[in-house]
């Protein structure tokens, strides 16, 4: 009966290890970003569209994995994101939205922009060290921009 649970504890603890493998990299998936490193170490990166004939909006990457909108496409909080270095992939992975795919269904008219699966409710953008924007739902967001006002802390 021990050597079960033995085995049972030795399947449990390699099952974490291989979840946080694929986390940090065992399959190229990690949360950190190419390019430039944000002064607050809890900031992986951040996008923002400068105000115009809206104010402006603001994308931060959290370190832990979190993804938050500030300014503008609140309702798509709280979202996920990861970035694949292997692929240079980064996706966001959104709040539902039934507009989703509609809103992105021309992946041309969207900066970075590779893919939309709409199933996981995620859109996929090809980003590199040099890229400096991508866009979504029709604004452009560029890279490393502060997001004014903004304590950068992770919403809860």
């Amino acid at each position: 009966m021990q050597n079960k649970i033995w085995t049972l504890m030795a399947a449990a603890g390699l099952g974490l290890l291989s979840a946080c493998a694929s986390l940090q990299g065992g399959s190229g998936l990690n949360l950190t970003m190419p390019g430039t490193v944000p002064a607050n170490p809890a900031v992986a990166a951040t996008w923002y569209n400068p105000p115009a004939e809206f104010p402006g909006i603001c994308i931060t990457q959290f370190k832990d994995g979190s993804l938050r909108f500030d300014g503008g496409f609140a309702f798509l909080n709280p979202g996920r994101w990861s970035y694949d270095a292997a692929t240079a992939e980064l996706r966001f992975e959104l709040k539902p939205w039934p507009q989703l795919a509609k809103a992105h269904a021309n992946t041309g008219l969207h900066q970075q922009l590779l893919r939309v699966e709409a199933d996981k409710n995620a859109l996929v953008y090809r980003v590199k060290a040099e890229t400096k924007s991508i866009g979504l739902g029709g604004f452009i967001f560029y890279r490393d921009m502060a997001c004014p006002g903004k304590s950068g802390k992770a919403a809860s």
